[in-house]
């Protein structure tokens, strides 16, 4: 089977157009500022409407025209959002309530699917890692030395 890749700016629009109107999407996550929990090509996160959002929610949003991010509320001010990723030290993205597009209802990950309203291990995660932010440095740091140990030696190999 040949894989078709297409660009974001041409691709997300499309799955927010189907979660608009009722649909679920289920996308293979792209990129590391969702570590440790979220891992680049390897699992799939399932997106629907975001009816209603809360602190500690990982949302789809497009923080400007065409640029699309998925991480995790850390704060709603009145209309005011602002996420950061799982495994960012710095940086987070402050837009208008308005730009959400999606909320991630599930992940499936290792063939095992977590749906992260009734997970205990994604509520606890939920939970804990964000607090964690002063420390995570060194977490992600360990995590990272860790799952690169683990790559087969073509990969780490230059």
């Amino acid at each position: 089977m040949e894989k078709l890749i297409v660009e974001n700016s041409v691709f997300l629009p499309q799955v927010v157009q189907l979660i608009a109107e009722g649909h679920q999407a289920t996308i293979v996550a792209r990129g590391s500022s969702m570590r440790p929990f979220i891992e680049d090509s390897r699992d799939k996160l399932i997106f629907g409407k975001a009816d209603s959002i809360a602190v500690g929610d990982v949302i789809l949003a497009e923080v400007t025209d065409g640029h699309f991010v998925c991480h995790r509320i850390e704060r709603l001010d009145g209309d005011t959002v602002t996420m950061r990723g799982d495994g960012n030290v710095t940086g987070t993205e402050v837009f208008p309530r308005a730009r959400v597009r999606a909320k991630l209802l599930q992940v499936v990950r290792k063939g095992k699917t977590y749906t992260l309203a009734t997970s205990n291990i994604w509520k606890c995660y939920s939970a804990v890692w964000p607090r964690l932010l002063p420390m995570r440095r060194y977490l992600l740091a360990l995590y990272r030395l860790l799952w690169l140990h683990q790559l087969p030696d073509r990969w780490t190999k230059k």
